[in-house]
């Protein structure tokens, strides 16, 4: 017999683990370029965090045998409401809040990576910038005569 309470303890563990990375993956949008880091990272743990719920909830239905199939397929939202046992649907529909949940990450990814791709031009033109400048110009100027060291045969004159 699969533990449906744990399961449906997993799904929500599951559900708000991913609405906290929605949030974190807006904060991207929006937070200064100092936080993304700290932006990522959270993201990450979170990940991490789904990642071990997931497995954890595979792992459960894996222990009851065919009957754990059934199960781990509602909890996927895999199958048809009406194909699934009377005990099994308030895991569908966990799980369906889930993919709810999951069906609004395209778009917002597809933002927060454009913010990581627009930080990272900025950052190098801004290298590029430093490396265009009198000063860095004076110091190549500097190391270059540095390297060389030991002067000319008419150096030492």
């Amino acid at each position: 017999m699969v533990d449906l309470d744990r399961m449906l303890e997993l799904l929500e563990e599951k559900r708000q683990r991913l609405l906290a990375f929605e949030e974190a993956t807006q904060e991207m949008l929006t937070c200064r370029r100092e936080q993304l880091e700290e932006q990522m990272k959270e993201r990450q743990r979170l990940l991490e965090g789904i990642q071990r719920a997931e497995q954890e909830l595979e792992e459960l239905c894996k222990e009851a045998g065919e009957e754990g199939e059934q199960a781990l397929c509602a909890a996927q939202a895999g199958a048809e409401p009406s194909a699934l046992p009377e005990e099994l649907l308030p895991v569908y529909r966990a799980a369906m809040e889930v993919r709810t949940v999951l069906s609004r990450f395209p778009e917002s990814e597809v933002q927060a990576m454009m913010r990581l791709r627009l930080e990272q031009e900025q950052i190098l033109e801004q290298i590029k910038n430093t490396n265009q400048g009198s000063a860095a110009k004076a110091a190549r100027f500097y190391s270059v005569g540095a390297g060389q060291g030991g002067g000319s045969r008419l150096g030492r004159a």
